[in-house]
Formats: C-alpha cells, sequence, structure tokens
C-alpha cells in the first residue's frame, strides 16, 4: 500500500477553500496533473458524483481514474474511492487555525504490477507526486488567499 500525505497552512477560511476543492468540475484549475476530467455520474457534486479522468504523470496523459465521492462534510472533509489503475482512498481536509486553515491532501491506494509497483512509486513515482500534489496544494493556496482578500476588501 502506497501513501501520501500532505498539508499546508492557507491564510484563509476554510469555506473559502472549500469553495475551491468542492468544485468538481473546476479541478482543472488548480489540480497540476488533471489532463481531462468529466462528471460522469447524474450527481454532478457531492456525496455519490462519479468522476472519471485522465491525469499526467511525468508530463504525460498516462493515469486513468475513475473517482467516486463518498464523504462531502462541507466545508470539512471530501473523500474519495479510486477505481482506476490506481485502487484506493483519498481525502481533503480542511483543519480551522490560527488565522486561516490547515489543508490536507491524503491518499493511500494500490499501485499497479504488485511488489514491482510498490517499488516503482516508492523511488520514482511517490516523489513525483509529491512534488506535483504539493505544487496543487500552492495553487488552491494561491486562489483562496486572492478570494479572501477580494472578499475582505471594503
Amino acid at each position: 500500500m502506497a501513501e501520501v500525505d500532505l498539508r499546508l497552512f492557507i491564510d484563509a477560511p476554510p469555506e473559502r477553500v472549500w469553495e475551491i476543492i468542492s468544485d468538481l468540475s473546476g479541478q482543472e484549475r488548480w489540480m497540476e496533473d488533471v489532463a481531462c476530467l468529466d462528471i460522469v455520474s447524474e450527481v454532478k457534486n457531492g456525496q455519490g458524483a462519479v468522476l472519471d479522468l485522465t491525469s499526467q504523470l511525468f508530463g504525460l496523459p498516462l493515469i486513468h481514474d475513475v473517482m467516486e465521492i463518498t464523504k462531502w462534510d462541507a466545508p470539512r472533509e471530501l473523500g474519495v474511492v479510486h477505481r482506476g489503475q490506481f485502487t484506493g482512498t483519498a481525502y481533503f481536509r480542511l483543519d480551522s487555525a490560527s488565522g486561516g486553515t490547515i489543508f490536507t491532501w491524503f491518499e493511500e491506494f494500490e499501485p499497479p504490477l504488485g511488489p514491482l509497483g510498490e517499488l516503482g512509486f516508492a523511488l520514482l513515482v511517490g516523489p513525483h507526486l509529491r512534488r506535483v500534489w504539493s505544487k496543487s496544494m500552492r495553487n488552491v493556496k494561491r486562489l483562496a488567499e486572492a478570494g479572501a482578500s477580494e472578499t475582505a476588501a471594503p
């Protein structure tokens, strides 16, 4: 089992961050690795929504994923189950902190190819995903902080 656990402080309230991360059809604007994203369920936002997406790995659109939203606890947590080439679970969690929000991105999944996939994840894929997803989180930070300052202006 492979894990990625990332955290970032954002100088904006959880409600503002939630607006960004919960906009499922708009995730391409902040997720660095999303090449194509379609919501394929009747539910378009919230628990039960199903997304079909292609993600880039090392700059190439290689990863097909089908994600179902399994938890929708606004403005605190959004959980998913992955049913594509990588299977597993993930969540975004927003915790109030002094002056803002702690944004946590946690993924736990089974890489394809068994032990070979685990080794590839440990040596190459994991470090790459941490870099890419950290950049995605910084995009959320930039968008949330810009929006927070816009709404705070007189």
